[in-house]
């Protein structure tokens, strides 16, 4: 191995340690479990090691990383033969995540705020479509973190017609948003 060689893998071993934490907690906050995260995170690191006589830039490969690992998340979910639905992914109490939850920032790189940015824009289109009732509701039990005893008591509506407008909104709103992951 020459000199040059070495110093490029030792460039590159410093660079995989750095971004290694930031790629986890950007996978985690797309995907259920921490388990699923750290496997995706080795498959990403396998395709870098694989890909290391590709890589031109030492400067890109950050990006190149993520642009990966954005990749790896779309393929898992694909993999599932389900789309991703915002029941499925639940904290560690079981409780499921809020909205705001999913799309907290929680690497603070560029791409995570671009991906962010994108995908608010997208529920912001996708809510607009919705019919007043359904989007109120929406708004209320997943942005505010209303339960839905106190969107009745807010309301008037009988709790049933709640759950059945949400339930509309989240059909909708999955119908609009299903390939999200993938233009992201």
């Amino acid at each position: 191995m020459t000199a040059a060689e070495r110093k490029r893998q030792s460039l590159l071993a410093a660079l995989v340690a750095e971004a290694q934490e930031g790629l986890l907690q950007n996978i985690r906050g797309l995907v259920p479990t921490l388990e699923d995260a750290e496997d995706i995170l080795q498959d990403v690191l396998y395709r870098l090691a694989a890909s290391i006589d590709d890589i031109r830039s030492l400067d890109t490969t950050t990006a190149w990383l993520y642009r990966v690992a954005r990749n790896r998340v779309t393929d898992w979910y694909r993999s599932r033969s389900s789309s991703p639905q915002l029941t499925e992914v639940s904290s560690a109490g079981g409780e499921p995540y809020l909205l705001e939850e999913l799309l907290a920032d929680s690497s603070g790189s560029p791409e995570s705020r671009f991906m962010r940015r994108q995908m608010g824009e997208a529920i912001d289109e996708a809510l607009s479509t919705l019919p007043a009732n359904q989007r109120e509701v929406f708004i209320w039990h997943e942005i505010e973190g209303l339960s839905f005893k106190q969107i009745a008591q807010r309301t008037g509506r009988p709790l049933n017609t709640l759950l059945s407008q949400k339930r509309y909104a989240v059909k909708e709103l999955r119908g609009q948003l299903k390939d999200l992951t993938v233009q992201l």
